[in-house]
C-alpha cells in the first residue's frame, strides 16, 4: 500500500510541476478600482477578468504563456489604477483540472525577489517572519513558506503557491500612477512532506 502510494504521489509531482505556470490576480473588485494593463514581458500575458462581465476591469489576470522550469526565470508586467484606493496582489498557480477529474489539481508555482514600483509593498523577499510565524507583510498559511532554503533566489526564504493556496499583500495605488511588478517565478512540487504522511497507511 505505502509504495501504491509513494507510486501515485511521484506521479503526481510529476504532473504539476510539468504544468506549472505563472498565474497573478491583481483585484480592485472591492474599491471598483479599474485597472489598466501596462508593458509586460513577451512571455506574460496580461488582461481583465473577462468572466467577471460588467466588472472585469476591476480585475487583472496575469499568465506565462510558456511552462515554467526548475530553474528561476524573470518576469515583469505593469498596470495602471484609475482612482485611488487599495487592490490586492495574488501570486497563485494556474487553475489545472484535467478530462474526468472531480476537482483541479494542485500545481504549485515558487516565487522570489519580488520588486513593485509605482506603490509600497512589504517584504518582497520574504526574510521578515512575524509573531504569526508567516511572512510580515503577507497572507497565506504555512504551507505557502519555504525556509532557511539553498535554492532561494534571494535570501533564504520564497513563497510556493496554488490556485486554491495563494499569497496575498495590498497595495495602495494612486489614480494614474503605473505599477510595475517584478518577480522571479520556477516550479514546485508543493509543501515539503516528512514522515508523518506515510503513517497508518
Amino acid at each position: 500500500m505505502l509504495k501504491k502510494f509513494l507510486t501515485v504521489t511521484v506521479i503526481t509531482a510529476g504532473i504539476c510541476c510539468s504544468a506549472s505556470k505563472v498565474r497573478i490576480d491583481i483585484d480592485g473588485l472591492e474599491g471598483t478600482i479599474g485597472l489598466k494593463p501596462g508593458n509586460a514581458d513577451k512571455s506574460l500575458k496580461v488582461a481583465n477578468a473577462d468572466w467577471l462581465k460588467n466588472k472585469s476591469q476591476y480585475y487583472l489576470t496575469i499568465h506565462s504563456s510558456d511552462k515554467l522550469t526548475a530553474k528561476w526565470q524573470k518576469f515583469s508586467f505593469s498596470f495602471t489604477p484609475d482612482k485611488d484606493g487599495i487592490v490586492k496582489i495574488n501570486f497563485l498557480g494556474v487553475f489545472y483540472k484535467p478530462q474526468g477529474a472531480k476537482k483541479n489539481i494542485e500545481v504549485w508555482a515558487a516565487y522570489d525577489n519580488i520588486t513593485i514600483t509605482g506603490t509600497e509593498a512589504k517584504n518582497c523577499d520574504f526574510e521578515f517572519v512575524n509573531q504569526k510565524n508567516l511572512f510580515d507583510g503577507w497572507e497565506g498559511d504555512e504551507s505557502n513558506m519555504v525556509t532557511g532554503a539553498e535554492d532561494a533566489k534571494s535570501g533564504k526564504n520564497y513563497v510556493i503557491a496554488w490556485h486554491d493556496n495563494p499569497v496575498y499583500q495590498t497595495l495602495k495605488v494612486k489614480k494614474g500612477q503605473e505599477v510595475t511588478v517584478t518577480f522571479f517565478a520556477k516550479t514546485s512540487q508543493g509543501p515539503v512532506k516528512d514522515n508523518s504522511d506515510f503513517q497508518n497507511i
